[in-house]
């Protein structure tokens, strides 16, 4: 591995730039709780970095020896408490989580060994979630894996040998949630902030801030099955928007009875309205579902100030008692309902037509994904079959970026 200059406040030492391969399989994805923005999961990751092959073979016992050569995994115990390791942590982890870790060996060339280390995790992530498309909406369930070292010691990549992955049948939410199966894996550098009021730390602040530590973020993909909500949302909200339409079969000289029953419909919606956000967390954006039921409810207050505007004019004219079908007041009502009703058909028809263009074409879109995921991950399994590609991790291939940091030469 070649040697990487460090530009460092008091210190101008040369420092090992180690790269470290991170894959992460979600086993199993439990409960989504929409209303505090955090998911169950249990998942296993796996980081291998690669280290000089005499390093590894001395530490090790006469029979993990021969294995080794041989070209076999073996267990290295204790690996963590006298030799390097790059220090990982998740930086979405909710409360406690639960965690074993162990590390195995392979040799991968005759001077080279890759060290893994396996890491089974289960516990509670926090995701903030995007609810614009409710209940058509697909969530980004993410983990997010750090090392405690700075990018000019350790840089964490996205595994280019093996591909992170999703189990999708152990899900415990099925029946409301539909998990694909291919999933993103995203680096990224965190800078450094440190806000102390010591002497001696100011000074160890001075040398650490504006550096970065590296994280791979991996995700998957959930998309909430909204039958439920069509049924229980959209449906009850248009038939309680549709009777206010039927009001205009009383006669326009009984306001009365028109803005009873109005009102009587605004505040069921209304009331409707609320039930249905108690599911969802406190958001500073309105939903799809929000928008159809305000528009609604907008539609029902239209009708009752309509209700009102009539009565008055009926009462004016001194025609409280009795409306003739021919009279003006009554053709004025009729077209009223009818340019009521039909922007409230064309509301429906552009509703339809986005949902078709934005929520479920994004659905159709994660599921073309899918297809190419599996093709992928297919060509990697070949290749590892047929010993096609050895394993190696070139930062040279890799997307990132170094602060203060120069590589020459880095081969692996």
């Amino acid at each position: 591995m070649s040697i990487l200059q460090s530009s460092d406040a008091n210190e101008h030492h040369l420092k090992a730039l180690v790269p470290v391969g991170i894959r992460l399989m979600f086993q199993r994805i439990g409960e989504i709780d929409t209303l505090n923005e955090k998911y169950q999961a249990q998942a296993s990751i796996e980081a291998r970095w690669i280290i000089p092959f005499d390093e590894l073979f001395e530490i090790l016992p006469p029979n993990d020896r021969t294995s080794l050569d041989q070209g076999k995994s073996v267990s290295l115990i204790k690996f963590a408490d006298n030799h390097w390791h790059p220090q990982l942590f998740i930086e979405n982890a909710v409360g406690d989580l639960k965690e074993q870790i162990r590390y195995t060996a392979k040799k991968i060339s005759e001077d080279q060994a890759c060290i893994c280390e396996h890491r089974d995790i289960k516990g509670a992530f926090w995701e903030k979630l995007e609810l614009n498309h409710f209940p058509s909406d697909i969530q980004e369930l993410t983990i997010s894996i750090g090392s405690m070292l700075y990018n000019d010691r350790v840089i964490l990549i996205p595994d280019p040998f093996y591909h992170s992955g999703v189990n999708r049948e152990p899900s415990v939410d099925q029946e409301q949630w539909l998990l694909y199966e291919h999933v993103d894996t995203r680096q990224r550098f965190v800078k450094e902030y440190f806000n102390s009021n010591g002497d001696d730390e100011n000074v160890q602040s001075s040398l650490n801030e504006g550096r970065k530590r590296s994280f791979v973020s991996v995700s998957c993909h959930a998309a909430r099955r909204s039958g439920y909500f069509y049924w229980n949302g959209y449906c009850l909200i248009f038939l309680i928007t549709l009777c206010g339409f039927t009001v205009f079969s009383m006669p326009p000289n009984l306001p009365a009875n028109r803005l009873q029953t109005g009102a009587t419909l605004l505040l069921t919606s209304i009331t409707f309205r609320w039930t249905v956000n108690r599911s969802l967390p406190t958001i500073s954006y309105l939903t799809s579902l929000d928008k159809y039921a305000i528009i609604s409810i907008f539609i029902l207050v239209g009708l009752c100030i309509w209700h009102a505007i009539i009565g008055a004019i009926i009462y004016i004219d001194d025609m409280i008692t009795k409306v003739d079908a021919t009279d003006t007041d009554a053709w004025v009502d009729r077209i009223v309902f009818i340019v009521f009703f039909s922007f409230y058909i064309l509301m429906h028809i552009c509703m339809v037509i986005w949902l078709f263009l934005v929520p479920l074409a994004r659905q159709r879109q994660w599921r073309r994904k899918d297809v190419e995921y599996r093709r992928i991950v297919n060509q990697k399994i070949n290749d590892i079959k047929s010993h096609a590609r050895p394993y190696a991790l070139d930062l040279s291939t890799v997307g990132y970026e170094l602060s203060g940091v120069v590589i020459t030469d880095m081969k692996l």
